[in-house]
């Protein structure tokens, strides 16, 4: 059976409902290849009258999903041209992994935009880094009540960021992207810092940056507690890892979140999903 020109795509759908699982394969098949292009004609199906073929056409676009989400990581990482990526753009199309979700991104964006209207008007223009940092972790920790999920870690929802923001409960990397975000509508260097085992967040000061730890409620880290930190996970400290790590690289680490996730709970398909979105985003290149 060969690939239709998209005039034949109703006829190709209506072909799901045949009796012969051999005719039902091949057609299957072939609108999965179509990808992006057979959605509208899929979707206008998934209203029939008939169940049986609601029910296929339902198959058939569920299968679709990892296939239309890898060409959209394909277009956003090649969009940057090589440079870094943008981490909100990123953290929304990771939250796709989870089922598209209509105005989901326009949600967050105005859930954000909300919460550093809310905090701006407590800087002041005399406040140091230190001072700064210990604002706006009283809001988000304590005023608006996000915390670490320590009782349930493994949770795919602490790795979506629209999840985190309605819960408020996340892991270290969520949690320091919602600073990082507030803290980018308001001017505040706030970047993320990729430990091993434990990401953190910084605000960036010339002379003397100030680490903070969005996990424990934005508890001010030493450089001497990171080192701790990091030999507390069996681990010899290196400099390199109070580095800024860059938006591709935190996206990257998100997924590979989200694949240990899905291994522990045996997905082992959609875990082999993400890994190919995390080669995605470190090559620009592959397709």
């Amino acid at each position: 059976m060969t690939l239709p020109g998209h005039e034949n795509i109703d006829s190709l759908i209506r072909l799901l409902d045949d009796r012969d699982s051999f005719v039902y394969n091949k057609v299957r098949e072939n609108l999965i290849n179509l990808g992006s292009s057979a959605i509208p004609y899929l979707e206008k199906a998934a209203v029939s009258e008939n169940p049986k073929l609601r029910q296929r056409v339902a198959d058939v676009l569920n299968a679709l999903h990892p296939v239309l989400l890898k060409e959209k990581f394909i277009t956003f990482s090649k969009e940057s041209g090589g440079a870094d990526l943008d981490l909100e753009r990123g953290a929304c199309l990771i939250m796709e992994i989870d089922g598209f979700r209509q105005n989901a991104e326009r949600e967050v964006e105005l859930t954000l935009d909300q919460l550093a209207n809310n905090f701006k008007g407590q800087l002041d223009s005399s406040d140091t880094p230190e001072q700064i940092v210990k604002k706006l972790s009283r809001f988000i920790f304590e005023e608006k009540g996000f915390r670490g999920n320590q009782s349930d870690y493994f949770n795919p929802d602490n790795s979506y960021l629209d999840r985190v923001l309605e819960t408020k409960l996340g892991i270290p990397i969520t949690l320091s992207l919602i600073c990082i975000l507030v803290g980018k509508r308001l001017d505040l260097p706030v970047e993320g810092v990729g430990m091993p085992c434990h990401f953190i967040a910084r605000l960036s000061h010339p002379e003397s940056p100030v680490y903070f730890d969005p996990f424990n409620n934005g508890r001010i880290l030493t450089q001497q507690a990171c080192i701790e930190m990091v030999q507390g996970f069996g681990l010899e400290f290196e400099n390199k890892f109070l580095n800024v790590t860059p938006s591709r690289e935190i996206l990257v680490r998100m997924l590979h979140n989200l694949i240990t996730v899905f291994n522990r709970n045996n997905e082992e398909e959609k875990a082999s999903q993400l890994i190919e979105y995390s080669k995605i985003l470190l090559d620009p290149n592959q397709d």
